[in-house]
Order: structure tokens, then sequence, then C-alpha cells
């Protein structure tokens, strides 16, 4: 049976400094360079039917450290981008935090569903444009073939929702690394998570 390989892009500039990214359009920096190679080599056997992948660089770029050129085209969808973060974008987490204490405190409850940062979006909005794709992605292929999805750490979490038909409030307690693997088998009952927030390719320099 196929799988729907499930990846983080690799690390930016922001994401080491912790800085909101969002829907802005950050390029990876040389350590998410790195872990996009090693992905690619721990791939290298496995022939994609699809490639999907966020349509900002840090996604692409991942994609296409993954995929060689003639391989399979890498096809953008929008629908897979991080969460809008709205006004918060491009602040830190501190910066944040110092702006709108109050609206800070409910995004660490983490359960909260409802929070948005100003201007952004929130867990609902988010499976609500994920959602739709999934089901046309499955569509689209058989049981039998193996998908690559290269998204975010938001959107990698409402993937597997989606994918195994779970519960919501599961979401905030997924944890997704940068340059990260998860992999969700098909099978005639119904899908399976086998690897979830795997980085054993990547080595210590890239973590």
């Amino acid at each position: 049976m196929g799988s729907w390989y499930l990846v983080r892009h690799g690390e930016t500039s922001w994401n080491r400094s912790g800085r909101v990214q969002g829907h802005i359009d950050v390029p990876l920096g040389e350590h998410g360079k790195r872990q996009a190679e090693m992905l690619g080599k721990r791939l290298a056997e496995r022939r994609f039917a699809a490639v999907y992948a966020s349509d900002l660089s840090r996604t692409m770029e991942t994609a296409r450290g993954i995929v060689a050129d003639d391989q399979v085209a890498i096809e953008a969808d929008s629908d897979l981008r991080e969460f809008s973060f709205g006004e918060w974008e491009g602040l830190t987490l501190e910066e944040a935090e110092a702006r709108d204490p109050k609206v800070y405190a409910e995004r660490m409850r983490m359960r909260n569903h409802a929070f948005a940062a100003p201007g952004g979006e929130n867990t609902t909005q988010l499976l609500k444009r994920v959602r739709p794709f999934c089901s046309s992605a499955a569509r689209r292929h058989s049981a039998a073939d193996d998908v690559l999805v290269v998204a975010h750490g938001g959107t990698v979490r409402a993937l597997l929702i989606c994918l195994l038909d779970l519960e919501d409030e599961g979401f905030w307690r997924l944890r997704v690394d940068c340059g990260s693997l998860s992999i969700v088998s098909n099978h005639p009952g119904g899908r399976v998570l086998d690897v979830w927030n795997d980085t054993s390719h990547l080595d210590a320099e890239a973590l």
C-alpha cells in the first residue's frame, strides 16, 4: 500500500531567531538547505506519484531538495501555507507578548481553538482550508500511491488531523520540528500513522 509522506520545511533564519513567519515568504537558511538535502538522501529510493507543497519559498525549496526536477513536478498550493499570524508576523514572540499580553496569554493556553493573533487565523480556520486539499488529493490518488506533502508546522498538524479523521482538539498536542518526516500509510480499513516527527536523518549540525 502507498503512504502519505508529510514534511515540515527546513529551518529559516527566522525559525532560529524565534521570529513569527506565518505567510511572510522567508527562504531557507543554510541549516534548512542542509536539512532538505538530508531528507532527499533519506527518500532517494522513493518514487512519488505526486509532490505538493505550500507556495512559500521555504517549502518549495525543501521540496526541491527532496525530489529531482525530472522525477515529478512540484504542485504549489496556497492552502498548505502556515497559519496567518496577522499583525504578529515579523515579530519575535517576546515582541508579540509585549505588544498584546492578553492575546499572547490566550495563545499560550494552546487548547484554545478560537485563538488568533490580531488579524490572523485560528485553528478552526486553518483546518477549514486544509481539509479541502486533503479531500481533493485523496480523490486524485489510489491507495497504492506514495504522495509527498511539504508544508509548515501548523499545516502538517492539520494534515494529520484530516488524514486520520482525528478530533480537532488533538491539534496542539502534536510537535512538528523543522526538517521532520511523518508517514501515514494507507490500509483497507483506514489510514495508520507509522512515523511521526522523525528527525533521525538529520545530523547534529542541522538539528
